[in-house]
């Protein structure tokens, strides 16, 4: 039976032909009748729509590019597409870094320390509580992930923080704190601190993958690097395997990103060669054996390279020091500046994300299946 009083597609049908629209074409319908406005709100359609969309169309990114406005990047039938959106809701916003994403989520963080989650496609937005664990920012550093817990169907932000300790009997131990906010249930709470010293060079997000946060780290005693895994269901730390061939004493200094879905480690120049990049991909989780690389060769050597989203198979988006983007061909082995009309030359902070309908403010509708 159709949705519509006198109607004569099925429900089925319906229902098969919205999954398929673009998330901002299904805002519109909602608007179009109550019968409409439940169907394409309800949290099966929600999932329905995830997944086809998210088999359909590649990551977009999400650039910062001055303290009150963003930008969302489109690749789309070989063309590469921007929308500026000016999110500016209180004097005080001033965007200053994209700290993760999830599921269409993206969590981005004020000058203040203020969080928000936004879904930049529905512009849906929840401004986080300040944590009343917070540390005092002068001595202290903190570090972020956002992501999705699947067992308890709730999205979770995660603080780690440190400062030095002074201890007479230990005066080198360094705390590291760790909050976790629950978007299910509204408040902030202090678990057990961290075992692991994440005090890195760089202060890098957790990249959330399979239903983990992942951050470098460093282990005591012997402070070798290991791939720490939080696992937000049981908000506990466990440790991934990394590539064989990496010395456990230095990889701490590589970058952790997610490509295809899949977990990686960016090293640059290894073994001395300056314009060189591995890019090691672990295809099967916590598989060991499944690590695999690709090279990228023949460019010139950057302080800061990080790839960003796959847009073809053969065609990696690269961050270059934060000033540019970059196309990188790994057939062809050839790489070239990304232009986009109305993006400035240096940007803020960049990040990624996929099309959905989930929003940040109603917790009945988050859950996304993996």
């Amino acid at each position: 039976m159709s949705i519509f009083n006198g109607g004569y597609l099925p429900q089925e049908l319906l229902i098969n032909i919205f999954r398929r629209l673009p998330a901002k074409s299904i805002g519109q319908l909602r608007c179009v009748s109550n019968p409409l406005n439940s169907l394409l709100s309800n949290k099966q359609f929600l999932k329905s729509h995830f997944t086809s969309i998210h088999f359909q169309e590649p990551e977009k990114l999400i650039l910062l590019s001055n303290s009150h406005s963003f930008h969302t990047i489109t690749f789309k039938n070989n063309g590469v597409f921007s929308n500026s959106i000016n999110f500016q809701q209180t004097p005080s916003d001033q965007f200053v870094d994209i700290c993760g994403s999830c599921n269409g989520l993206v969590l981005i963080l004020n000058k203040d320390d203020t969080i928000v989650v936004i879904n930049p496609i529905t512009l849906d937005f929840k401004k986080i509580p300040n944590s009343p664990f917070a540390l005092d920012p002068v001595g202290s550093f903190s570090m972020y992930g956002f992501g999705y817990d699947y067992v308890n169907d709730d999205y979770k932000i995660v603080v780690i923080s440190r400062y030095d300790h002074d201890n007479e009997y230990e005066p080198d131990v360094l705390d590291m704190f760790m909050d976790v906010y629950s978007l299910k249930i509204g408040s902030w709470k202090r678990i057990k601190s961290s075992p692991y010293d994440h005090a890195v060079p760089e202060l890098a997000s957790g990249v959330f993958v399979n239903g983990a946060l992942h951050w470098l780290a460093s282990e005591k005693p012997d402070y070798a690097s290991v791939i720490g895994a939080f696992v937000l269901s049981d908000e506990e730390f466990v440790e991934v395997p990394a590539p064989k061939s990496l010395d456990k004493g230095k990889f701490v200094f590589n970058k952790l990103v997610v490509l295809k879905g899949c977990l990686c480690m960016v090293v640059d120049n290894p073994e001395g060669y300056g314009n060189r990049i591995v890019v090691w991909m672990m295809k099967e989780y916590g598989v060991e054996e499944s690590w695999t690389k690709f090279c990228v060769d023949g460019i010139d050597f950057y302080d800061f390279w990080k790839p960003l989203c796959f847009i073809r198979d053969d065609e990696v988006v690269v961050n270059v020091d934060g000033e540019k983007l970059m196309v990188y061909n790994l057939e062809e082995e050839i790489s070239r500046d990304l232009e986009v009309d109305g993006i400035l030359d240096r940007f803020d902070s960049v990040g990624t994300f996929v099309e959905s309908l989930v929003s940040p403010v109603n917790p009945n509708l988050f859950g996304i299946e993996a």
